[in-house]
């Protein structure tokens, strides 16, 4: 188990505690004198010592400072004697101190975990060292084994001794195997078979092949809790667990585990009634309730019921209101009778508003988000909006909003973040699959200086584009969240480095927009541009010429954006439930340029959960585009292209819909259709996975001449495994696709990946 010899001999020590053990007489304190000690100074011995000088010394007052300063922990042994001239001398063997610890063997409890858990112990590096304690030390270490299933592990400490009355404390682990469950047996059940039952356990016993699940005490505990709710939610109101045992066999790898329940009668409502200070109609609470009489007895329906009313009685101030289910069994008719009490307790209002966690977003940048105001009456409605709001932000990684009880009537709200990088800094060399080898410059941040407001600069340099951005947005231009964003840019594009068409298209503009909030989840945006572009036909292809006829090389317009936009998703990147819709248009404005066109875009995403890890996404989105005035139809250069990353996976970009004859490169359409179903989920495997995700996908979709033509039949469509990573440089994903309806001449891709691109 453990060694340990001291390396002073006490025998000295312990022959002069037997003989001055009897006072000769009682003495008067005059001084008080410490011998044998080394770290433990005179001031901290006398803090304990119930003798003061001026003291009588006797029997009483010895065995009472013997208790005082064993109880320290610091000395092993300690004596007490008269000397001279009425000297009280304390002659004490201090306790050899850790030196270090050291852990062996153990795999399933890291040992960092291992040494929090010896440190509360008081076995840590620094502490003195107790004998007695060790045998406690282990017990404990065991049980924490024993509590995850490893019955056979054994424990060994060993403590050698080191100069300067110091030792080393080495603990060997031999963990052994885990006990697995061997057999579960359900004692009591007739209303369900142990097969109905035993599916719902978390433990399964042993199969025809292979064992059963690693034994563990917590999982048991989740698993009679699992069966409790199961019973009282089909109506047996009277369920009880009697008893469960576990027992090991010889060998301690295998548990038997035996669970002894009374179903008792199955039961249903009956008269449901609503009692106390009612400040909601019978109706409302009725409605709230969804509970009829007749409906078989069920308990998580009940906390449903209390939930929906607390919850009604929140968003009208009470936050701390009381809902009390009283039940009246009628045994011999199987019925229940059902008794909300309700007692609203007082009003309750916000009195302030704290903010933690926020090193760099400044206070006001959330407040100004918050829908709960202080010294108003408290509302859950508007702390759900402002919990909503925060995390659709973008800022943070997490964002939790507590209430802190203050008073009978008053409470602080603390919003509590964690904030995560919102831009990007990069420089250097990339590649892509469709545009080649790229030269980058960009700063992007979303939340500049912590202010909330946007700014980005951007300047690429690839072989299909040569460009630059700066753009600037203040979200708050005004109080009530009127928003402004302006910019500057160029851009020259070679589309043949694309996979389009051979031309190059240069342009220049400046840009400003602003955006209207309209309620919680909508807002309008209305923009202008002035834009100037060059077009230059490469190789001569028959829509390029048609253009250049009919329209200058060199065209300035005007261009009008619009949109409206509803998000009601729960946070902005990697959403669990939420709805994004937007509706948003294009338009060159009259009388600026003969090359009139427009652009309509149609765009629906919805989220919502499947379970606590798995969330479904579906999507949607119809993009329309058309000449007007003079013009009757879109320029060739800016139709609508289908095909790779951020539209159909599993084809080579832009590689859907028709090509032109004559130089054999896709050209686009006025109709684009996109659809398409995702399943994401965290990355397995890794503890903290908040920044990556994993989806299977469905995509789906094509490019039409006309809104008449459009057909599901001719949509081309993959499924496959998409990853996706927020990078400190910015949105990262890939994507292994396979095809699933496709037609001959499709241009086929199995891995696409794209960096910078939003999910």
């Amino acid at each position: 188990m453990f060694k340990f010899t001291l390396r002073k001999s006490v025998l000295a020590l312990s022959l002069i505690a037997l003989t001055s053990s009897v006072w000769a007489n009682t003495f008067v304190v005059k001084e008080v004198v410490i011998e044998g000690n080394e770290r433990i100074g005179f001031e901290s011995v006398n803090t304990y010592l119930p003798v003061n000088i001026g003291d009588m010394m006797t029997r009483d007052k010895e065995r009472e400072s013997l208790r005082a300063l064993y109880r320290t922990g610091f000395f092993s042994d300690i004596a007490l004697y008269k000397g001279e001239a009425g000297q009280l001398v304390i002659q004490v063997v201090e306790r050899a101190s850790i030196a270090e610890v050291e852990i062996k063997g153990n795999k399933l409890i890291k040992t960092d975990d291992f040494k929090q858990a010896l440190t509360s112990l008081g076995i840590s590096q620094g502490k003195m060292f107790n004998n007695i304690e060790m045998d406690r030390v282990i017990i404990d270490l065991k049980r924490q084994y024993h509590n995850q299933g490893y019955y056979a592990a054994a424990i060994e400490i060993k403590v050698e001794p080191l100069p300067r009355n110091r030792v080393a404390i080495n603990i060997q682990v031999d963990e052994g195997k885990p006990a697995s469950i061997e057999r579960i047996s359900l004692v009591g059940n007739q209303a369900f078979p142990d097969a109905r039952l035993k599916g719902l356990l978390q433990s399964s016993a042993q199969v025809i092949i292979g064992s059963g699940d690693k034994y563990a005490r917590p999982k048991l505990q989740g698993d009679l809790e699992t069966l409790r709710s199961f019973y009282m939610d089909r109506g047996f109101a009277e369920f009880s667990i009697d008893s469960s045992q576990v027992s090991l066999s010889n060998d301690k790898t295998k548990v038997f585990i035996s669970i002894n329940m009374t179903e008792g009668p199955q039961y249903t409502l009956d008269q449901i009634k609503f009692s106390g200070q009612l400040l909601l109609s019978e109706q409302e609470l009725r409605a709230l309730a969804n509970l009829e009489s007749g409906q078989v007895f069920s308990r998580s329906e009940i906390i449903k019921a209390i939930n929906a009313i607390r919850d009604k009685l929140s968003e009208r101030g009470y936050a701390f209101a009381e809902v009390d289910p009283r039940t009246d069994i009628d045994a011999d008719n199987r019925r229940v009778n059902l008794d909300f009490m309700i007692d609203p307790r007082n009003r309750v209002y916000v009195r302030n508003i704290e903010v933690e966690g926020n090193t760099r977003t400044r206070d006001h940048v959330l407040r100004r988000e918050m829908r709960q105001y202080e010294s108003a009456p408290y509302s859950l409605i508007a702390v759900r909006q402002s919990t909503s709001r925060l995390n659709r932000l973008g800022y943070f990684s997490r964002v939790n909003v507590d209430t802190r009880r203050v008073s009978e009537d008053e409470v602080d709200l603390i919003i509590q973040v964690e904030e995560q990088a919102t831009g990007s800094f990069t420089a250097g060399i990339g590649y892509s699959q469709l545009d080649g080898v790229s030269f980058n410059l960009g700063i992007s941040e979303k939340n500049l200086l912590g202010t909330g407001n946007e700014m980005n600069l951007t300047l690429n340099s690839s072989a299909s584009m040569q460009s630059a951005d700066l753009g600037y947005t203040n979200p708050y231009f005004t109080d009530d969240g009127v928003s402004l964003g302006q910019g500057i840019y160029y851009s020259k594009i070679n589309a043949a480095k694309l996979n389009i068409t051979d031309y190059t298209l240069d342009k220049l503009g400046v840009r400003v927009n602003l955006g209207y909030p309209t309620s919680e989840l909508t807002r309008l945006n209305f923009g202008l541009r002035a834009e100037a572009q060059s077009l230059n036909c490469v190789t001569r292809f028959e829509a390029c010429a048609d253009h250049l006829e009919r329209y200058s090389a060199d065209n300035e317009y005007l261009l009008f954006t619009a949109g409206w936009r509803y998000d009601s998703r729960n946070q902005f990147y990697f959403p669990t439930k939420g709805q994004l819709t937007s509706i948003s248009l294009q338009a060159v404005v009259p009388g600026t340029s003969d090359m009139t066109f427009y652009k309509v875009f149609l765009d629906e995403s919805w989220f919502t959960p499947l379970s606590n890890d798995f969330t479904l996404k579906l999507n949607a989105s119809l993009a329309y585009g058309s000449g007007y005035g003079d013009a009757d139809k879109l320029p060739f250069f800016e139709r609508f292209y289908a095909g790779g990353i951020g539209s159909v996976r599993g084809f080579d970009p832009n590689s859907l819909g028709g090509y032109y004859t004559d130089v054999n490169r896709p050209r686009g359409a006025d109709v684009r259709t996109l659809t398409g179903a995702e399943i994401v989920f965290p990355m397995p495997l890794i503890e903290d996975s908040s920044n990556l995700r994993l989806s299977l996908f469905f995509d789906a979709g094509y490019v039409f001449d006309e809104l008449k033509d459009v057909s599901v039949s001719d949509f081309r469509s993959a499924t496959g495994l998409a990853f996706s990573w927020l990078t400190p440089v910015g949105p990262l994903a890939f994507s292994f696709s396979r095809p699933v309806h496709y037609e001959k001449g499709d241009r086929l891709q199995s891995f696409q990946f794209s960096l910078g691109m939003p999910f």
